[in-house]
């Protein structure tokens, strides 16, 4: 008989009566905060190796926006479970709200916080609308209602400008400093993105992370142990939707102009792309995926004429040769010469 002891530090350890000692998961076994934190400081110090060059300057900031999406994407889809084709609506939902927000209740941050909630808010109602459904069929309704509010989003001239775009658009300020340059909206959308690293690190650390994956992989053992499976994806959902529209807010707020022609299907598959060449598994898989897709065109623009081609090889030799992505390629590699050294 076992007896489970709770560590203060979180760790769960067992131990029989042989002494033997079951290891922790392996979450509680690396150090997530510590990795978050020597990461921030590298990336705060990246715009220096630039030395003040705009277009660079642009790339990361759309790194970071894109990092963004993609890691409400991973909430909706790797940790709630449920796949949706609809992030390019909720994207520009963020964006068209947040301006509205913006001009209408005081500035920068009452937008950001307006949109961020309302499309969390619109996540949720799509997961309690469509909560029975399969996940093919639910992926398919996301995506339509996605076009479905693209055409309220064309049509709605007075609120979204349609593809005449919009250019009235509240600038960013912190404590009376207004954030006009390109650094400034770069530490902005980086501190914010920080922000939501932090949080899923310690969700992937909470008890409540342990009820959501065996409500997403054991629904009715879940009901059985007295869980709230689809509460429990509804969270997930409407914090994803939520991440992907700060996404939208921070993309309008760090231009000057934009319209509705930013917005399409092809964000979806982008971001789709973006999680799986970065690791599905890992929390910084969206990150590691949306720099990589973001820069690449860029190294590739030596050999423009066959560019598609090698960009097109490049992410399906990594996503079919290491499916855990490049967040897992180590963790890969060491699994494949362990079953080669034991043949």
């Amino acid at each position: 008989m076992s007896v489970s002891k709770l560590l203060p530090e979180g760790r769960v350890f067992a131990k029989d009566a042989t002494a033997r000692v079951v290891p922790p998961p392996p979450i509680y076994s690396t150090h997530p905060l510590r990795f978050l934190a020597i990461v921030t400081v590298i990336a705060i110090l990246v715009p220096f190796l630039f030395g003040g060059d705009t277009y660079a300057i642009d790339l990361l900031n759309s790194a970071l926006i894109h990092a963004m999406l993609v890691l409400g994407f991973y909430w909706c889809f790797t940790l709630g479970g449920r796949f949706t084709f609809g992030v390019f609506a909720v994207y520009a939902a963020g964006a068209y709200i947040s301006v509205w927000a913006a001009n209408q209740l005081g500035g920068f941050w009452a937008g950001l916080i307006v949109a961020t909630l309302a499309t969390a808010a619109l996540g949720c109602l799509m997961q309690l609308l469509f909560a029975r459904s399969s996940l093919i069929f639910f992926a398919i309704v996301t995506m339509a209602v996605g076009g479905l509010l693209l055409i309220v989003f064309r049509e709605w001239t007075a609120f979204t400008g349609g593809y005449e775009g919009l250019s009235e658009i509240a600038v960013p300020s912190v404590f009376g400093f207004t954030l006009d340059s390109h650094d400034s909206i770069y530490y902005l959308v980086l501190g914010v993105l920080v922000l939501f690293l932090l949080a899923t690190a310690l969700f992937l650390r909470s008890p409540a992370a342990r009820d959501l994956t065996m409500a997403r992989d054991k629904g009715p053992v879940a009901a059985v142990a007295g869980l709230r499976p689809k509460h429990l994806q509804l969270v997930a959902f409407g914090v994803g939707s939520g991440m992907q529209g700060a996404a939208g807010s921070l993309y309008a707020h760090s231009t000057g102009y934009f319209s509705l022609e930013a917005f399409n299907i092809d964000v979806s598959l982008l971001v789709l792309l973006m999680l799986l060449l970065g690791g599905m598994n890992s929390m910084y898989g969206p990150v590691i995926g949306a720099v990589v897709l973001v820069y690449l065109p860029e190294l590739l623009r030596e050999v423009q004429d066959y560019a598609d081609f090698v960009y097109g090889v490049a992410v399906l030799v990594i996503v079919v040769a290491f499916p855990s992505g490049i967040a897992g390629l180590r963790q890969t590699v060491e699994r494949r010469l362990r079953h080669a050294g034991s043949q």
